[in-house]
């Protein structure tokens, strides 16, 4: 009965100091609230993920859209669908054996 009461305290003074530490004031980062304070972002395309027709074509196999991406991700749609139908096919076996 007491471990249950236990689990319960230790979570509840693990809730209790992940909100405290998550709090603004102690944050590394300054908090800035100043009304004026204008944020624009730009996006020249040079980000994680780049507008498309912005790149250039790939030069090599190991570029991004090269044929090494390609074939992995061939060999990504491939393996599922063989793992698929070997366990079907394995299926249909046994149900003949236990049929016949």
């Amino acid at each position: 009965m007491y471990r249950p009461l236990k689990f319960l305290s230790v979570l509840l003074v693990a809730l209790v100091a992940s909100l405290i530490f998550a709090t603004p004031s102690f944050s590394d980062e300054k908090q800035d609230s100043s009304p004026d304070v204008e944020i624009i972002k730009v996006d020249d395309g040079s980000g994680i993920i780049p507008k498309p027709g912005s790149g250039s074509a790939p030069s090599s196999p190991t570029d991004r859209g090269g044929a090494l991406q390609l074939g992995l991700l061939g060999l990504l749609i491939l393996f599922p669908v063989v793992a698929i139908l070997s366990v079907r096919r394995q299926a249909k076996r046994n149900r003949r054996s236990v049929n016949a």
